[in-house]
């Protein structure tokens, strides 16, 4: 009996933030795949958190919904407190600020010729002394964001670089702000090996180019941009044009 009621109780709380979740997405116009990339997560997943089939969220997604509605105070607070968690579980923090998003290791072969071509075009120019700028492009919800992430971790082990991860759709300092502030992160992470360390920046959701540029005069050893349409103003040395799988 016990054990029916909680299932019940479960089953309720899952199916409240579902309906929480769908109603602050509709005030804020967003179709599931704009609220996932935005999120960096998969649209299954908010597909699933919508329809009330993952019974205990995640914390860190939870959370990155949240910043991606835009919720603040009040609004944030609750939305984060909704979701039913198992008994003794402890919340999971966030990855740090600059640190490169969780992704799969699996990779789609369809997808496998793409993520050769931006890792070869990347390793390329740095073993050649020039930095690189590629930029991945594509509608919502077609995975730039973990194909790009997928790209910096291999090319991470590969060329032995330090990696800053930089999120444009939350991050809205101003430019000569943003520059700064990415500035030192890179300097904390190459620290070791003084102000000449390779590193690789990961620009996600990228509007237009004037927060962009002053970027790449930091002295980064790469710099991988998405973006859902070609950047005005920007010149990669290398575009990927990704598409929905079916």
């Amino acid at each position: 009996m016990g054990s029916a009621l909680l299932s019940e109780s479960l089953l309720s709380e899952s199916l409240a933030f579902a309906r929480l979740l769908r109603t602050h997405r509709d005030r804020a116009r967003l179709t599931q795949e704009d609220l996932a990339e935005r999120a960096r997560l998969s649209v299954r997943t908010v597909r699933d958190l919508e329809r009330g089939r993952t019974r205990y969220p995640h914390r860190t997604s939870v959370r990155r919904l949240a910043a991606a509605l835009g919720l603040t105070g009040d609004d944030r607070a609750a939305f984060e407190a909704a979701p039913p968690r198992p008994l003794g579980v402890p919340a999971v923090a966030p990855p740090p600020e600059w640190d490169l998003p969780p992704v799969s290791g699996t990779v789609s072969l369809r997808r496998l010729p793409l993520l050769r071509e931006v890792e070869d075009a990347v390793a390329s120019a740095a073993t050649g002394g020039n930095p690189a700028l590629v930029e991945i492009t594509g509608p919502a919800g077609t995975g730039k964001t973990t194909l790009a992430a997928q790209c910096a971790y291999v090319l991470r082990e590969r060329l032995a670089l330090d990696t800053v991860f930089l999120d444009l759709h939350r991050d809205r300092r101003d430019p000569g702000e943003l520059r700064a502030a990415v500035r030192s992160a890179r300097a904390r992470r190459t620290a070791p090996a003084g102000p000449g360390g390779r590193c690789l920046l990961l620009a996600d959701g990228a509007t237009d180019a004037e927060r962009v540029l002053p970027l790449l005069a930091i002295g980064f050893t790469a710099v991988l941009v998405t973006a859902r349409e070609p950047v005005a103003g920007l010149a990669p040395s290398r575009r990927v044009a990704l598409t929905r799988l079916a």
